[in-house]
């Protein structure tokens, strides 16, 4: 399986706030790293862009990113809060995922129309 389980969505105005849940089968676990499992970068910006583009599908596909920082690791079996801002005008993302009360990663995905 690709995507985590959803435990609670909301959404306000422009922005879509999350609570998932990491289960350990996920596809983004397997051999990273076998000795101590952690979600891969690539798997926490595919999952923002497929949940913003399910929310708002006018929006742009990926152009790139700005400002991202990985400050936690995430394991299997967290539960993480995913906030995506959508930004119309400038054409961002900004996303942050936290892991009890911590900031695990934040940064900017840039859209193109």
């Amino acid at each position: 399986m690709m995507m985590p389980e959803v435990l609670h969505s909301q959404r306000d105005a422009h922005v879509l706030t999350l609570t998932l849940r990491l289960q350990p089968e996920l596809f983004w676990f397997e051999g990273h790293f076998p000795e101590l499992l952690i979600l891969p970068g690539v798997a926490q910006l595919n999952w923002v862009m497929a949940f913003a583009s399910r929310d708002s599908p006018q929006m742009g596909t990926f152009g790139g990113m700005d400002v991202l920082k990985f400050q936690k690791p995430l394991f299997p079996n967290e539960q993480v809060e995913l906030r995506i801002e959508w930004l119309k005008e400038k054409q961002r993302l900004v996303f942050s995922y936290q892991a009890a009360q911590q900031v695990a990663s934040s940064g900017k995905v840039i859209l193109c129309p």
